[in-house]
C-alpha cells in the first residue's frame, strides 16, 4: 500500500513540472503580445532601417496584427488547454488518492482535489503566466519585443494553418458586421499627441518648454490671420503726402523696420517702406532728397480669414516679412508679421527695442496686461484656460468688453470676475481699453 502511495506522489512531480513549463509558455506569449502591441513603432522603424535584424522581425510582426494576434492566441490557447487537461486528468486523480488518506471517500476526495487544483492552477497561471510577464513587457516593450520576435516569427510559420483559419474567420466577421478594415489602424489625433507629450512631461522625458511648442504647433493650423493680427487702430502708418523729413523721423523714433504707407486714407495702402531702403537712399541722395514713393516695396495683401499656416507658407514663398489684412469690403483691417507667426509657436521674442512687454508681473499673482494682448498669449504665458475660440473677442480688451456687454467709458470703474480670475481696467483712451490688471486668486487646493 505504501508503495502505491509513493508511486502516486512520484507521478505528481513530472506533471507539476509539465504545468510549470506550460505556464512559462503562456507567459512568453502573453509578454510578447503586450510588448509588440506597445512598441514605439517609429523607434522600431528607425532601428530596422539601421540594420537591426531583431527590429526588422518586430516590424514584420507589426505589419500584420491580425496574423500576429492569431499566432499568440493559438499559443496561449494550446498552453492553457494542455495545462488544464494535465491538472484535471492527472494531478487531481493522484491528489485525490493522497487526500483520501484523511478519511474522506474517494469521490469526495476527487471533488476536493479538483477544486484545490483549479484554484492553485488559476492563481499561478494568472500571476506567472499573465500579469507578471505583461508587467515586464510594459516596462520595456521594445527590448522584450526584439528579444522574442524571431521565435514568434518561427512559431508563426509553424502554426500557419491555424492562423489562416482564425484570420479568415476574423475577416469574415469584420465583413459581416460592416467594419472598415482601415479603421483598425486609427490615425493619431492631435489629442493623442498631446496626451503622449503630457505623459512625457510627467515622466521627465519632455520639458515643459517643448510641450508648449508642440501644443502651439498643433493649434497653429486652426488659427486665422485675424487671430494673430495687430489691428488697424494699433498699426503705425505714414501718409506719403506728409512732410518727408517728419515721416522719416517718426519711423526712426518708432523703431519699426517695415511701415505701411498710404495715400490720403488708411484704406488706400500703396506700399511698404523699409528702414534699410531709407538708409540706402539717404546715402545716395541725402535725407532731404528722399522720395518715399520711389523706394516703396510692393505690399502683400491677404484676406483676414486666411488660415495662419497658409499665410506662413505664402510669406515664405514670396519672401515677405509683413502681410496686410483686408476685410470682405476691401478695407484695411490690420497686419501680420513673420515674427507674429513664429511667436505663436515659440512664444514671444523680444529684442533691444521691445521696451514694453504685453504681460508684466507685478507680484506673484498680479499681472498688468496690455489691452491688445491676444487671449492665446495670455493662456500660454500664465497657464490659463480662457476661451480662445470665442467669436466675440480675440484680445483681453475684447474679453472684458464681451463680459461687461457695453462700451467702456472714461472715468468709470470696470471689473470682471471670471472663475478664480479678477480683471480690472486700469487705463482707457477714446473708449479703448489700454491696460488691464489681472489678479489670480489661488484655490484652496493649490494654497
Amino acid at each position: 500500500m505504501e508503495e502505491n502511495d509513493d508511486a502516486d506522489e512520484a507521478n505528481i512531480i513530472p506533471q507539476i513540472i509539465l504545468i510549470i513549463v506550460l505556464t512559462f509558455v503562456n507567459a512568453f506569449f502573453a509578454s510578447a503580445e503586450l510588448a509588440v502591441l506597445s512598441v514605439n513603432r517609429s523607434k522600431i522603424k528607425r532601428l530596422a532601417s539601421e540594420g537591426n535584424k531583431r527590429a526588422k522581425a518586430v516590424e514584420k510582426l507589426c505589419s500584420d496584427e491580425t496574423k500576429f494576434l492569431s499566432t499568440i492566441q493559438v499559443g496561449i490557447t494550446l498552453a492553457g488547454f494542455f495545462s488544464s487537461a494535465t491538472a484535471a486528468v492527472a494531478i487531481s486523480d493522484d491528489l485525490a488518492t493522497i487526500v483520501s488518506k484523511i478519511g474522506l471517500s474517494l469521490e469526495t476526495a476527487k471533488s476536493v482535489s479538483m477544486v484545490l487544483v483549479t484554484l492553485v492552477l488559476s492563481y499561478f497561471t494568472l500571476v506567472f503566466g499573465e500579469l507578471f510577464p505583461k508587467r515586464i513587457a510594459l516596462k520595456n516593450p521594445e527590448k522584450i519585443a526584439m528579444l522574442e520576435a524571431k521565435i514568434l516569427c518561427f512559431i508563426k510559420v509553424v502554426v500557419t494553418p491555424f492562423v489562416k483559419l482564425l484570420s479568415g474567420s476574423c475577416n469574415l466577421l469584420v465583413k459581416i458586421f460592416g467594419l472598415n478594415e482601415s479603421s483598425d489602424e486609427e490615425k493619431t489625433s492631435e489629442e493623442d499627441i498631446i496626451d503622449v507629450v503630457t505623459s512625457g512631461v510627467e515622466s521627465g522625458a519632455v520639458d515643459e518648454e517643448r510641450q508648449k511648442i508642440i501644443e502651439s504647433t498643433l493649434k497653429f493650423d486652426h488659427l486665422t490671420a485675424t487671430d494673430l493680427m495687430t489691428p488697424r487702430v494699433d498699426v503705425f502708418m505714414i501718409d506719403c503726402d506728409d512732410d518727408t523729413r517728419e515721416s522719416i523721423n517718426s519711423i526712426l523714433d518708432e523703431k519699426y523696420t517695415r511701415v505701411p504707407v498710404y495715400k490720403k486714407n488708411r484704406d488706400n495702402i500703396i506700399g511698404i517702406i523699409n528702414v534699410k531702403d531709407i538708409i540706402e537712399e539717404a546715402r545716395e541722395v541725402g535725407f532731404d532728397n528722399i522720395s518715399i514713393e520711389k523706394i516703396l516695396r510692393e505690399p502683400l495683401f491677404v484676406s483676414e480669414h486666411m488660415k495662419a499656416n497658409q499665410l506662413f507658407k505664402m510669406m515664405k514663398l514670396k519672401n515677405q516679412q509683413i502681410a496686410l489684412l483686408m476685410d470682405e469690403f476691401g478695407g484695411f483691417s490690420g497686419i501680420v508679421t513673420m515674427e507674429d507667426l513664429i511667436e505663436e509657436i515659440v512664444g514671444n521674442i523680444y529684442d533691444e527695442f521691445d521696451d514694453e512687454r504685453n504681460i508684466t508681473a507685478i507680484s506673484e499673482n498680479e499681472y498688468m496686461i496690455k489691452g491688445s494682448t491676444p487671449i492665446q498669449e495670455i493662456n500660454q504665458e500664465l497657464d490659463l484656460q480662457l476661451d480662445e475660440n470665442n467669436r466675440e473677442y480675440d484680445t483681453i480688451a475684447g474679453f472684458v468688453v464681451a463680459n461687461i456687454n457695453k462700451i467702456p467709458q472714461v472715468g468709470e470703474t470696470i471689473s470682471v470676475e471670471y472663475e478664480n480670475l479678477y480683471f480690472e481696467v486700469k487705463s482707457l483712451r477714446n473708449n479703448r481699453i489700454l491696460t488691464v490688471l489681472l489678479k489670480i486668486e489661488k484655490s484652496e487646493e493649490n494654497s
